[in-house]
């Protein structure tokens, strides 16, 4: 979302800021930072920095820091042009790292039409000092929808790009074909540090139309992927499958809160690769389960385990989890009506139980999704604000955040 920063400076946080002062920046007109900018994306390197993408007037721009300090670097501008980048809560930049240094950068940029949009790549292979021109990812000449991009790499360095894409429905449509509900996800796949992609494949049809997606490594070489289905009579629960450079696995359904709604909730999942499966955490609005939710997706049983609903309050959403061994870590977003907070449970029995819920942060200007870092020490929360800039912060119980 775009972040309005005309507020008052006087707002108190519940848990103290690991490295960051608001004090210590200022968002003059014309200012590029992540602090200024808005949907920042952060991962952690293994050797402790901080790496980010944000957007800033029409551009993507990218910006590193040492966790220590969070002092960030003057922004390198990865967009070669001005556009109408699309970004939001579920929709913004994503980032990913390589081996021997490379970063590997995904957006959508918006185009004429309804929803419409195009999802782009670029890579650094100097450790984000220089960006490869952008590349567009769709391979066929329809300008119809492609969007809601997310990517990441597997152990052997095949890096996944996948996305939410109209081109089946836009086909429907012009074919005189009725009933296509929703959208399609379709991926590409470069086995080459994002040099050339292979073609575009389906991964699913009857995707929701505008949620994000979630995507873990599976092996070597696969990954699998989260998102919202389409069910028959328009139920919007969740799906799971699995990619590999040579096709999609046929969609498993993971949550069943049977929720009907004619329309787009605009409220993706999230995951994290576990033991034999994935933690998986997501929002329904279903009548009598609405609320955020969580569940562990068991392969070898088929099913989906210690299923629970973690919050039921109106404007509780975007929950994001972290895995270390048995230990899992939730955060989500409950917005209020004078104030927002940062939300954390954690669980060190694999999911089967969870503490009390505690909030990491709070604020009164206009909030962003918070999203959970991990890296070989600990798991932070990273949350950027109208109010305070980004921050990366701790949750509560720190001391219990290492398995």
């Amino acid at each position: 979302m775009a972040i309005a920063y005309a507020v008052s400076r006087n707002i108190a946080v519940t848990l103290s800021v690991l490295l960051f002062a608001a004090s210590s920046w200022g968002c003059n007109e014309g200012a590029i930072s992540i602090h200024c900018g808005s949907t920042p994306s952060s991962v952690l390197s293994p050797a402790g920095a901080l790496l980010s993408v944000f957007v800033s007037d029409g551009h993507v721009y990218f910006t590193r820091a040492e966790r220590e300090t969070l002092e960030f670097s003057s922004p390198t501008r990865i967009t070669r042009e001005q556009a109408r980048i699309d970004h939001n809560g579920e929709s913004r930049p994503k980032i990913a790292l390589g081996r021997d240094n490379a970063v590997f950068v995904s957006w959508t940029r918006r185009i004429e039409g309804r929803f419409a949009g195009d999802v782009y790549f670029s890579r650094s292979l100097d450790d984000g000092r220089s960006f490869d021109a952008p590349r567009l990812m769709r391979d066929t000449h329809e300008p119809t929808s492609h969007r809601f991009d997310a990517l990441t790499v597997t152990p052997s360095g095949r890096l996944y790009v996948a996305w939410i894409d109209k081109r089946d429905l836009a086909r429907a449509e012009a074919e005189g074909a009725e009933g296509f509900a929703g959208a399609s996800i379709f991926f590409a796949v470069s086995d080459d540090g994002g040099a050339t992609f292979g073609p575009n494949q389906r991964a699913a049809a009857h995707s929701c139309e505008c949620c994000r997606l979630a995507m873990v490594p599976a092996g070597a070489d696969r990954i699998r992927l989260l998102w919202r289905h389409v069910f028959a009579g328009s139920v919007r629960d969740h799906a799971l499958a699995e990619l590999t450079p040579g096709g999609a696995s046929e969609p498993e359904r993971v949550s069943h809160e049977n929720w009907v709604l004619q329309g787009c909730p605009h409220e993706g999942p999230h995951m994290a690769a576990g033991t034999n499966g994935e933690h998986m955490v997501w929002f329904s609005g279903a009548p009598d389960a609405a609320g955020v939710h969580y569940g562990f997706r068991d392969h070898a049983l088929g099913a989906t385990l210690h299923m629970q609903r973690l919050d039921e309050r109106p404007g509780s959403g975007k929950p994001q989890v972290a895995v270390r061994g048995d230990h899992v870590d939730v955060i989500w977003l409950a917005v209020g009506a004078k104030r927002s907070e940062v939300l954390h449970v954690h669980s060190h029995d694999a999911g089967r139980s969870w503490s009390t819920p505690q909030t990491v942060a709070s604020s009164a200007a206009a909030v962003d999704h918070p999203h959970l870092l991990t890296d070989t020490d600990d798991v932070w929360v990273a949350w950027h604000t109208g109010e305070e800039g980004y921050r990366l912060l701790s949750p509560p119980e720190r001391s219990l955040a290492r398995p």
